[in-house]
């Protein structure tokens, strides 16, 4: 396709979608953001039709989930995808922050403008945070002030912990403080930060290793066997031959019968899969809670959990309809 002809459909989306994902594309350094939002929503629609199709139900039903499923993958994916390549390189930034600002230090004291001392710090190990040290240097040698170029390179990084320092890097040189001394301590608090962050992280790791197991794993296998149970009970007495049952009872008398229970096990496997999909929504919520301190970003998750404890039901319940018959 075509460039224009790519714009244009990305044009034909709803504003907050556009909005949206050109704001994830410019923290995960995107610029061909239309084409990538394109056939990551294609993409999302191909896993909705895959989905639908291999759900045992009739074909109406299959169009309802594909048409449901679709129209939010269509939105979802893209969004989830870049949040999760701006999330990386925020994460990737915050890793070697602490190494650059030393760095930075060091060249400040060698006698470095701050310029020049960003160009030199930008080492490839750096990597996305050298691009932006490159970028920024780039920007003031071309005649911007430090205090520009440091809020454009804040605006550019989604990262409170990035923010937070560069503010302190621009009031410091705006006072005309120790600028040498002033990083080295940043550099000092973020290290000491991070491995805080980090333990918080292990500790809670546990609690959200049994959210996955119960939502994910533990769910979807009692439900294919329930469904599986159903099925085979259902089975077991259309084979039944009910009249002479019902004679054995009695004793001829008619006073006792059975009657085939009514199971619709097409419904059974409906429920279980809006039972996963509600439960795996939140679950995700509830790790993004323990995670991230906010509900908003268990977006990210949901896709993840509720495909993969979709495809363990379907996935159990083949095989055990397989095994035993």
């Amino acid at each position: 396709m075509s460039r224009s002809l790519i714009k244009g459909i990305f044009e034909l989306n709803p504003q907050a979608f556009k909005d949206t994902v050109e704001e994830e594309a410019k923290y995960a350094d995107i610029e061909d953001y239309e084409h990538t939002s394109l056939y990551l929503s294609l993409l999302g629609i191909f896993i909705s039709g895959v989905i639908a199709a291999l759900i045992p139900m009739s074909l109406k039903v299959k169009a309802g989930i594909f048409i449901g499923l679709g129209s939010i993958s269509y939105f979802f994916t893209p969004y989830i995808v870049i949040s999760l390549l701006a999330q990386k390189r925020k994460n990737e930034m915050e890793r070697v922050l602490p190494d650059a600002l030393l760095l930075i230090s060091t060249n400040l004291k060698s006698g470095s403008s701050i310029n020049r001392a960003f160009l030199i710090s930008a080492r490839d190990e750096f990597g996305p945070l050298a691009d932006e040290l490159r970028k920024t240097a780039i920007e003031i040698s071309g005649g911007k002030s430090v205090t520009e170029a440091l809020d454009s390179m804040r605006e550019r990084v989604k990262s409170e912990l990035f923010a937070d320092t560069l503010k302190v890097l621009s009031d410091a040189l705006e006072s005309g403080g120790n600028t040498a001394e002033l990083l080295e301590s940043s550099a000092d608090d973020i290290r000491s930060s991070l491995e805080l962050r980090e333990e918080i992280q292990s500790s809670i790791r546990m609690y959200v290793m049994f959210i996955l197991m119960a939502a994910v794993v533990g769910a979807p296998i009692l439900f294919s066997i329930t469904v599986y149970m159903s099925q085979t009970t259902s089975q077991m007495w259309e084979q039944t031959n009910l009249q002479d049952a019902n004679q054995f009872a009695s004793g001829g008398t008619g006073g006792l019968s059975f009657s085939q229970p009514q199971v619709n096990t097409e419904f059974l496997i409906f429920f279980s899969i809006a039972a996963l999909i509600i439960s795996n929504s939140f679950a995700g919520m509830i790790i993004s809670q323990i995670k991230n301190g906010n509900i908003r970003e268990g977006a990210k998750y949901i896709p993840f959990t509720v495909t993969i404890s979709v495809a363990i039901f379907l996935g159990v319940k083949t095989a055990v309809t397989t095994a035993l018959g």
